[in-house]
């Protein structure tokens, strides 16, 4: 395989150096007020339920961010047996990195501010979620690993990156950031969960903006592959619909309807993207 970079690699070499200039700890987010909050909110908001509905989001991630850190190494792994390019290589190795942060802000928030180990998160896996961020994840990367097939593998490729960085990430974990800037930033609630929402957002426009250029690149040389992206978002729109439509409580700390256009909206943003879709979605 030639390791030398291409000019191809310019946009996975500027994704990748991003990553390392926008480094981040979740250990250094401060969430001193958050607990005073949380406690504020359980005291003052019961018949709202909108710690409830905070929990409920903070499990969603806590389970999701797991899920595709445990999932994302048979991309890695497929990219080197496609030769794909040294330069996604070094990208995705970056993204498994950052996936395990996210999950690292979610568990140290669970401990320290919500007062719990993160075992009773399983509770909001219900049907729609348990499909979307666990089983789907699990059965794409069971393919991506077995497939010996180079032409088959390269459609579970195709696949599986519009499935994590398309459906799980544009639609749904995109749509959960949006959530939480009209639920709590709006608010001057949970000013650390906020900023570790600031954070992750911020990694994950890039590994959005990953997918597009990755599919877009693929669809252009295999042009039979754009009905295979459309036809994984057409898949599983009824459950992003159901996640989102999870928080709609008789008083919904969101605007729920508005959050399902914006879920919906990412698919197209993903087939059609802008002229410069690092720059759209990697908010610095």
């Amino acid at each position: 395989m030639d390791l030398q970079f291409s000019p191809s690699d310019a946009v996975y070499r500027d994704l990748y150096h991003k990553a390392n200039r926008l480094h981040w700890d979740p250990a250094d987010v401060d969430t001193s007020r958050d607990r005073s909050d949380w406690e504020m909110l359980r005291r003052d908001y019961t018949a709202e339920q909108y710690a409830e509905q905070i929990y409920r989001l903070c499990s969603l991630f806590y389970q999701g961010e797991a899920s595709v850190t445990r999932t994302l190494a048979p991309y890695l792994v497929a990219v080197s047996r496609l030769e794909l390019g040294i330069a996604q290589e070094m990208f995705l190795a970056s993204q498994l990195y950052e996936e395990a942060k996210h999950f690292d802000f979610f568990s140290r928030y669970f401990r320290e501010v919500l007062d719990d180990d993160g075992a009773a998160t399983g509770r909001h896996l219900t049907s729609a979620p348990q499909a979307l961020l666990i089983d789907g994840l699990d059965s794409l990367a069971l393919r991506l690993t077995r497939e010996t097939d180079p032409a088959t593998l390269r459609a579970t490729f195709v696949e599986a990156v519009t499935y994590y960085m398309g459906v799980v990430e544009g639609m749904v974990a995109r749509t959960g950031y949006q959530g939480v800037t009209d639920a709590l930033a709006s608010r001057g609630w949970m000013p650390g969960l906020c900023e570790g929402f600031r954070l992750i957002r911020r990694d994950e426009g890039r590994h959005v903006a990953y997918g597009i250029h990755c599919t877009q690149g693929l669809v252009a040389r295999f042009p039979e592959y754009r009905a295979l992206v459309e036809r994984t978002f057409e898949a599983n729109l009824a459950n992003v619909v159901a996640i989102v439509q999870s928080f709609a409580y008789p008083h919904p700390i969101v605007d729920v309807g508005k959050l399902t256009q914006f879920a919906l909206s990412a698919s197209v943003r993903f087939l059609r993207p802008g002229p410069d879709p690092i720059h759209e979605l990697d908010e610095a």
